[in-house]
């Protein structure tokens, strides 16, 4: 019972190892069989139903032996080893029978003993049984994985008599034989897994093919587009991942990683262009991995900027509690808008919150993008106010990136991943390059690797489409503040701006930009100091502010509290006019006031 027991075990570890080792398909096939001999437990290694030699005179050793023969024989057959390349290599004490170079079995004078032979006798034997087998008609193939839509060769080994047929057993796959290169050109028509039916004059051979979609593919090179002076490293970054973006083909359910590599980059200026080495990534269940490194050029195009004409708000609610679509705009008739979000993940897990722009119409649109953003943060203040005072600088150079929308496709244009309670907030300008019928959406999404262009399968608008919509996106204010005189106050986000729909009203003006002209005048005979400084009017408030074009930061103020915005320094009759630039940002309370008085 024990002898039977350890037979079989022997018999599944050989089969568990063959199957391992084998990678290819092959018309001859050698295995080990463990038998019983009057010397004992041996194996015998048969070439198919032939045997070629037995090896003995060891006990279990002999067992181990013949199994890693009948792999090495096998490992050859699939090679497609000739007769005329195994050879007998004589040494001191043993033969042994190798085949390119490679040792096949070694025989010693027990084995050989145990068989009533000497060693080179043995080895003559064992190497003749071996070149019969090698030498008969045999086929040897490979496993062969093709891309849908491309060609691969596959090799066929071994000793091919008379023509070579080659049929697929499925139509996911064309096969046609290139007789002279014994080999057989698969083209991947369809994903599947098939095989391919060789047959020459004596043998049939069934290789296993699998014909698979890359999961994404670079097939279109578009240009990658700034504007600015200049533009910055991260609307390079944002113009290459559009670009790249908008040239794949990418399918259902595949992950995609676009990696500029800009570290040398820096800066571009207005007519200027950059050359950017890309790492494209794509991987999907079911797909085959795409990797490519690609080289993009990046083309500062000068750009004058133009006024926006309509504003777009998603901040209701502020906490989102699921996965979806919570905000939706048209630009319609508005060649460039201004849009601002400032959003709390509600739920408990992760989540993508992501904004788009769909291009609805026919035709291929090309759109501008100006824009700040930050988060994700659990200070809901420093959020927005990192997102407007980004947001004040690139437009103030007009840095954006420039986004191809081809026609019944949807582009992202930002994403950022959110913790559990985390804010994200942002501040964005879209300008319409051309003509278009595009609508900017904003979702909640379970989190995926990195968002790319899609095509737009149906198209059902949001039940909310057209909400959130002010007219009044700019705010001039002129004031004056003369020396001796009264402070000047200057009030921000106290006035409401009008929503297109009736009744609409978004207090604080949020996103609303204000520009303020403010002359400062000394009519004294003596030199006077004034100062600007920022004030809440209401709760905790932070500023951002372009003056005379540089920026300028707030500390978080609570009533009672200011922050320095500028001080002056004004000569006897000296009159100064200074520019400033800010808006009401998320996260903080408007309105605020702005002071200029002594200091």
């Amino acid at each position: 019972m024990r002898q039977l027991t350890k037979t079989f075990i022997t018999a599944l570890v050989l089969v568990v190892c063959f199957s391992a080792h084998s990678h290819a398909a092959s018309t001859l096939a050698f295995r080990s069989v463990t038998v019983n001999t009057k010397r004992g437990v041996a194996a015998r290694v048969y070439a198919g139903d032939t045997p070629v030699m037995t090896i003995s005179g060891r006990g279990w050793k002999s067992v181990d032996a013949g199994r890693l023969v009948a792999q090495r024989l096998s490992a050859f057959a699939e090679e497609g080893l000739r007769a005329d390349e195994i050879s007998i290599w004589t040494e001191r004490k043993t033969s042994a029978i190798v085949a390119r170079g490679e040792r096949i079995v070694t025989i010693d004078k027990v084995i050989a003993a145990s068989q009533g032979q000497d060693r080179a006798g043995l080895a003559r034997v064992w190497a003749k049984n071996l070149r019969a087998q090698f030498g008969r008609p045999y086929l040897s193939a490979s496993p062969l994985l093709v891309p849908v839509g491309e060609l691969r060769s596959l090799p066929v080994k071994g000793n091919v008599s008379g023509q070579l047929v080659a049929r697929p057993a499925q139509p996911i796959v064309t096969a046609a034989c290139d007789q002279s290169a014994r080999e057989v050109k698969v083209t991947g028509v369809d994903s599947g897994r098939t095989e391919i039916i060789l047959r020459d004059g004596v043998n049939a051979l069934r290789v296993p093919v699998r014909s698979a979609r890359y999961a994404a593919r670079l097939v279109d090179s578009v240009p990658a587009a700034v504007t600015g002076n200049p533009a910055s490293r991260d609307a390079v970054v944002h113009a290459i991942r559009a670009a790249i973006g908008a040239g794949m083909t990418i399918e259902a359910d595949a992950w995609t990683e676009i990696s500029p590599q800009v570290a040398d980059a820096g800066a571009v200026g207005p007519g200027k262009m950059v050359t950017v080495p890309t790492q494209i990534a794509a991987g999907g269940p079911g797909y085959l991995s795409y990797h490519l490194t690609q080289s993009v050029p990046v083309r500062n195009e000068p750009m004058v900027p133009v006024p926006t004409k309509l504003l777009m708000v998603s901040n209701s609610p502020e906490r989102i509690l699921g996965h979806g679509l919570w905000f939706e705009g048209k630009m319609a008739d508005y060649d460039a808008i201004r849009f601002l979000y400032h959003h709390v993940n509600g739920l408990k897990a992760p989540a993508d919150l992501v904004v788009e722009v769909w291009n609805l119409g026919k035709e291929a649109a090309r759109v501008q993008v100006v824009a700040g953003a930050a988060g994700p943060s659990y200070d809901e203040a420093w959020v927005g106010h990192r997102a407007a005072s980004q947001f004040l600088a690139n437009r103030a150079a007009n840095s954006g990136w420039i986004i191809p929308v081809p026609a019944g496709t949807t582009a992202p244009i930002l994403s950022e991943r959110m913790l559990p309670g985390s804010v994200a907030s942002g501040v964005m300008e879209l300008r319409l390059l051309g003509k278009g019928d595009l609508s900017v959406r904003l979702y909640l999404e379970p989190p995926v690797s990195q968002r790319t262009p899609r095509d737009i399968a149906s198209y059902a608008p949001s039940p909310l489409l057209g909400h959130w919509h002010y007219l009044q996106t700019l705010r001039e204010v002129k004031a004056r503040y003369e020396v001796g005189r009264d402070w000047t106050f200057i009030t921000i986000g106290d006035q409401p701006a009008a929503g297109v729909k009736d009744g609409d009203q978004l207090m604080g003006s949020y996103g609303v930009v204000y520009e303020i002209d403010l002359e400062l005048s000394n009519p004294t005979a003596e030199t006077a100091r004034v100062m600007i400084a920022l004030e809440p009017a209401g709760g905790p408030a932070r500023g951002a502010l372009l003056v005379d074009g540089h920026p300028v930061e707030t500390a978080l103020l609570h009533r009672d509290a200011e922050g320095v915005v500028a001080r002056y320094s004004l000569a006897p009759g000296q009159v100064r006019k200074v520019h400033i630039e800010t808006m009401p940002q998320g996260g903080s309370n408007y309105p605020v006031r702005l002071v200029a008085r002594p200091v």
